[in-house]
């Protein structure tokens, strides 16, 4: 299900009036006035209290959120010291230089190892 952003407006002012009214104490027509005016940004008695209100509710609900994620970051951090060891493995690697050959003139690969490639098949 999808909100506008008008709905979720909406939502958000009603969470601010009750939290409004419930934890400062402000009556419902004080709170409204007070989300209305800020929506405005226009002053008002109460409009510092609908942001520190807002703020709060905002801690609120990234709390749990940033509880996960510094839960994961050791996690995530090990993850990324492998990823860079292998990737500085396949790096030395590749770095290598290719095999010189013997002091007959040849490579040390077997004949069957091709530079270029398995030999193209024989169509049946």
């Amino acid at each position: 299900m999808t909100t506008s952003r008008a709905q979720a407006r909406a939502h958000a002012s009603l969470v601010l009036i009750h939290r409004l009214v419930h934890r400062r104490g402000l009556t419902v027509e004080q709170a409204v006035t007070a989300v209305a005016q800020s929506q405005r940004n226009e002053p008002g008695p109460h409009t510092t209290l609908v942001a520190a209100e807002a703020m709060k509710a905002l801690v609120e609900a990234t709390t749990p959120i940033r509880a996960l994620l510094e839960s994961l970051a050791p996690a995530a951090k090990a993850r990324a010291q492998k990823a860079a060891a292998a990737l500085r493995a396949a790096a030395d690697r590749l770095a290598r230089p290719a095999t010189p050959p013997d002091e007959n003139g040849r490579y040390s690969r077997p004949a069957w190892v091709s530079p270029y490639g398995p030999p193209p098949r024989k169509a049946r």
